[in-house]
């Protein structure tokens, strides 16, 4: 079994001695309890999303580097490291013709392969996707040099907006931020020359990750107002589509502002959604999308548990049905913060039932999710006694021989 990096709270020790800090010091920097970075140092504690990046930013390193991510023995062994490589090089020429051969297809035939493309990364299914996209990318590349018509060369950047979304879902998840935020850039790239206002939107939607993953919540609220703005139009048709990439905005709001420990904005956010959501009645994908009420309760909870009231969340998720046909990767993150709830209210049997059922419904994602490392070693070091079940759960994360 390849070897488990360090945890969170081993890295942040490590960083903050390198960086010649006390945990006094650091925990001043960072604007953080001192109490909770020694209980996060020592394990007894999960470093949530808004402490993490605030370490990040006191110490002037990437969020991956406090996490330990990329978990790169796992990759080697999964062979998703020899995948990854092939995508930087397709990523590289994005606009230039491809460097080696490539047969050109028809844009159906593209069309169908940008859709299994997007099934693998709403299913989280990131070893397939990750074998599967430089190809694709170098054929897509290929077809806007080859194609010569303006409504066909516009055809052929939408599909390339859905396969560079897939793609940054795979890096992001997989712990490559700096690849992430690079294709970032691309996908706005090739949007503009779409055509379409609404993959502008799902671009500047997706640029935001960089700013909520790095702690910047303020201008990434800034950006979504912003983009917001220039949808106003599109919204007000009331078509599902635009309604889902103007709700996905608020949604990505809750979150920022969540994160931020700002309740009133996160509110605010959640309301708007929830009224967006019920002009549509039920979840829809649109634009790579998911929007409705399932997806905007699932925001509630999780908001809930970013501000601390994990209460809320439990009995939110108590309640909530997911309706047939959401994203896996959706689902998998709920129980994944529904886990997180469980572990501040020290309910450790709800906290692994949670986790168990993050990895039915989407086991890659939750393999390689930070959160769940962080949770699954909390739970472990207070378990006092033997537990199969989670010796079992700790052993597939690697966290355990």
């Amino acid at each position: 079994m390849a070897s488990s990096p360090l945890a969170t709270g081993e890295n942040i020790t490590v960083l903050r001695k390198a960086h010649g800090l006390t945990q006094r010091q650091l925990a001043a920097r960072a604007n953080i309890s001192l109490s909770m970075l020694s209980k996060v140092e020592i394990g007894d504690r999960a470093a949530g999303h808004a402490l993490v990046a605030a370490v990040a930013r006191a110490l002037g390193v990437p969020i991956e580097r406090v996490h330990g991510q990329p978990y790169e023995a796992e990759h080697r062994a999964a062979g998703t490291n020899t995948a990854i490589d092939a995508l930087r090089g397709a990523l590289r020429g994005y606009d230039l013709p491809p460097a080696a051969q490539v047969d050109a297809r028809s844009l159906d035939q593209l069309r169908t392969d940008v859709e299994q493309l997007s099934q693998l990364r709403r299913s989280g299914r990131y070893g397939k996707l990750a074998a599967a996209l430089p190809a694709t990318l170098e054929e897509l590349t290929l077809a806007i040099h080859a194609t010569g018509g303006t409504a066909e060369r516009e055809q052929v950047f939408r599909l390339l907006v859905d396969a560079f979304y897939a793609a940054h879902g795979l890096v992001y998840r997989l712990g490559y931020g700096d690849l992430a935020e690079s294709i970032e850039h691309k996908l706005a790239w090739a949007a503009e020359r779409s055509g379409d206002p609404l993959a502008i939107g799902l671009a500047h939607w997706t640029r935001v990750n960089s700013f909520q993953a790095a702690g910047d919540y303020d201008r990434g609220l800034h950006m979504l107002d912003t983009a917001r703005d220039r949808l106003d139009s599109h919204l007000s048709a009331g078509s599902p589509a635009a309604i889902t990439v103007y709700g996905s905005m608020h949604l990505r709001a809750v979150t920022l502002a969540s994160r931020a420990g700002n309740a009133d904005t996160t509110q605010a956010h959640l309301r708007a959604a929830r009224d967006l959501a019920a002009r549509i009645r039920h979840d829809q994908v649109h634009y790579q999308l998911t929007f409705g009420p399932a997806n905007t309760a699932i925001h509630d909870v999780a908001a809930a548990v970013e501000l601390g009231n994990a209460e809320h969340a439990v009995t939110a998720a108590t309640t909530l049905k997911t309706p047939r046909g959401l994203p896996a990767t959706r689902i998998g993150h709920h129980y994944i913060d529904v886990a997180r709830a469980h572990l501040m209210l020290g309910d450790r049997p709800g906290t692994l039932t949670a986790l168990e059922n993050a990895r039915r419904a989407a086991p890659e994602q939750t393999r390689y999710h930070p959160m769940v490392r962080e949770t699954a070693r909390v739970l472990v070091s207070l378990h006092r006694r033997a537990n199969p079940d989670l010796t079992r759960f700790a052993t597939w994360l690697g966290l355990a021989d």
